[in-house]
């Protein structure tokens, strides 16, 4: 029976991956880790009965209810969950840069990882290319627009491809003109009109820099020239991706606004599983990304051309920026103001090792917590 670890457990994904395999019930849980939604966490664990536990915090309460189950805690215990001695799949659905290193764990320990945390590849891309090559790893995304073109890829090949191209919704803000976008509050950015997941990557969807991120994972993924992925806006999420071959000729990749089939897909790869969620065909049209009013697919572009640890300051600067949103405690369009600061007051030509990754990752988190979060 294949075994699981969950990295992120009480998340969107986590919750959506228990309740595919209480479903199909061929996959053991071996742990489960999460950060504060304890309640949570502790019916997962009666449900699951989980070998390991890791929380953020010790919390007494679970450890005296179960007693059978060895708990770890803090980024001591995501790293002990990730580096565990029997045959394990991880999958990985932490948020933000805290998936970087129990990722590079996972696979130096050789296991298998299923990634759905996308700050791994965005500031640790070739780090993890060195880390798959050195370990003979194995790595599967879960995300709709890459497990789209893995599908592609698989079709009709990489060397009959041209160029690839991912689809975004648009995010709760693509009706609003630019000029009022500065008066959008976090309760509004998070009525994403198509897909349910957790606050930050809802506000990251509403700000493009999802989208911006997206096309930064392909590029680690797949092996791909930056210059041959591209994104574009399809509003009703039944087209996650697209290829271009050399003939000219397009292949789509066509279902729901769902995370199941992404899931299945990396939990079973090479077996292919499906699960039949209807007719998926909708009428769409494909625009252009406006870079003006979603100005983070620039940000990509420039971080990629600069290299180094130019990815790790932007993804701290937006992650931390978009903490302070959720907060009330900056705008809309401070978001994109600081990550533009930061890429311009950090200029550097550092070496891209883990320890200037998480160097710049605290340094740039901490300037604009100093520096942009407003008094009461």
């Amino acid at each position: 029976m294949k075994k699981l670890v969950i990295l992120g457990s009480t998340g969107s994904i986590g919750r959506q991956t228990l309740d595919i395999v209480k479903e199909f019930g061929d996959i053991e849980i071996v742990a489960l880790a999460c950060g504060k939604n304890i309640d949570l966490l502790e019916s997962q664990i009666k449900v699951f009965n989980p070998k390991y536990v890791s929380t953020k915090e010790r919390c007494e309460k679970l450890e005296k209810e179960f007693p059978q189950v060895e708990f770890h805690f803090g980024d001591e215990g995501l790293i002990y969950l990730s580096s565990l001695k029997e045959e394990v799949d991880v999958l990985n659905c932490l948020v933000g840069s805290a998936g970087l290193v129990p990722t590079l764990t996972a696979l130096k320990h050789h296991h298998k990882v299923l990634l759905s945390n996308k700050e791994t590849l965005v500031i640790g891309g070739e780090l993890v290319k060195e880390y798959l090559k050195k370990y003979n790893g194995t790595l599967y995304p879960i995300d709709s627009e890459h497990t789209g073109l893995w599908e592609l890829i698989d079709e009709v090949g990489k060397d009959n491809i041209e160029s690839y191209t991912i689809t975004a919704s648009g995010g709760a803000f693509r009706d609003t003109k630019k000029e009022d976008l500065k008066y959008m509050k976090a309760s509004d950015a998070l009525k994403h009109p198509n897909w349910s997941m957790g606050r930050k990557i809802t506000i990251d969807s509403a700000t493009m820099m999802n989208k911006a991120f997206e096309l930064i994972e392909a590029h680690y993924l797949f092996d791909i020239p930056m210059n041959k992925i591209n994104a574009v806006i399809e509003k009703t999420s039944s087209v996650h991706a697209y290829v271009t071959l050399k003939d000219g000729s397009i292949r789509q990749a066509v279902n729901r606004p769902s995370m199941r089939n992404p899931i299945i897909r990396a939990l079973y790869y090479p077996l292919i599983k499906y699960e039949n969620e209807g007719d998926r065909f909708k009428e769409y049209q494909l625009d252009v990304i406006d870079k003006d009013k979603f100005p983070c697919i620039t940000f990509a572009e420039y971080v990629m051309d600069k290299g180094g640890v130019y990815p790790t300051i932007l993804n701290a600067a937006n992650e931390e920026a978009v903490y302070l949103y959720l907060d009330d405690k900056i705008s809309y369009s401070e978001i994109y103001k600081i990550s533009r600061d930061c890429l311009i007051r950090f200029k550097n030509n550092e070496s891209l090792s883990l320890k200037n990754i998480l160097k710049y990752d605290k340094i740039v988190k901490d300037y604009v917590k100093n520096t942009y979060l407003k008094e009461e």
